[in-house]
């Protein structure tokens, strides 16, 4: 009987330590060292404009180090959701408390993106640590204003430079000119010393820009101390050009791969 009782109690040994080892294992399964508790920030985000949200975005929200004002947020913590419906958008962000410190300047930003476009975002400082849950404001970002494009008629068109050199002004301090008029088919301006005019067309074909020859050019007979060499320089320059193209808000007048001359737009 004696026997008996020390192999039940031994059993029962065997059998409590068992259990502790599987209460270990499973307290340990994520590391070797304690599990990390987190703490949680609860929320929406909305905004007042009356739109829905084209299909496909995303609301994150950050919390932020943002100390340092003259250096990048830090970003301790972010989360991500695709809303539903029109707002307000709850979210819940996890984050290691024992990162935060108590010295330092915590923020919440939350931001609406579709694809790599920012629509909304928010503007104003979030404490994140006020209490939940945390309501943030998002503020429409503008669409970027889209820039016309350059048009070859109806601009006054400047010389910028000639051959590859700034260009000198013509008689009296003026610059030379050129404008296209596309309903006349004529090209006009001032040369350097007078006035002229002609044709030109923009059809066929180039290798390098937009087709474009000017035809001969007649002129004002004034004569001039000062331009005249710069109009002679400019009229067969006129006369030899194949092509054009724009360098932003720039055009350039080509002889196949050649630029002849620039010009701004006045």
């Amino acid at each position: 009987m004696r026997l008996s009782e020390q192999w039940l109690w031994l059993f029962l040994a065997l059998l409590a330590c068992t259990g502790l080892l599987a209460c270990s294992g499973e307290e340990s399964a994520s590391g070797d060292g304690p599990a990390v508790k987190t703490a949680q920030i609860a929320g929406s985000v909305f905004y007042r404009e009356r739109m829905m949200l084209p299909p496909g975005v995303e609301v994150e929200v950050q919390l932020q180090d943002i100390s340092q004002a003259d250096a990048m947020a830090n970003v301790l913590a972010s989360t991500m959701l695709k809303p539903q419906g029109a707002p307000p958008y709850e979210f819940v962000l996890d984050y290691d408390p024992t990162a935060i410190d108590s010295r330092m300047t915590y923020a919440l930003r939350a931001t609406i993106r579709n694809d790599d476009r920012l629509l909304f975002t928010s503007t104003e400082y979030i404490d994140p640590f006020q209490g939940n849950p945390v309501e943030i404001l998002v503020q429409r970002v503008p669409e970027p204003v889209a820039r016309e494009s350059p048009t070859l008629e109806g601009v006054t068109w400047v010389l910028a430079t000639l051959a590859g050199k700034p260009a000198p002004v013509g008689a009296g301090g003026k610059r030379v000119e050129l404008q296209f008029d596309a309903d006349e088919g004529r090209a006009a301006g001032f040369s350097g010393c007078n006035r002229y005019t002609g044709s030109y067309v923009r059809d066929g074909a180039a290798q390098h820009g937009s087709p474009l020859r000017l035809g001969p050019m007649a002129g004002t007979l004034m004569a001039c101390e000062e331009g005249a060499e710069l109009e002679r320089a400019y009229l067969q320059m006129l006369g030899s050009v194949t092509a054009f193209r724009f360098e932003g808000d720039t055009l350039v007048l080509m002889h196949g791969p050649e630029e002849l001359a620039t010009f701004k737009r006045f």
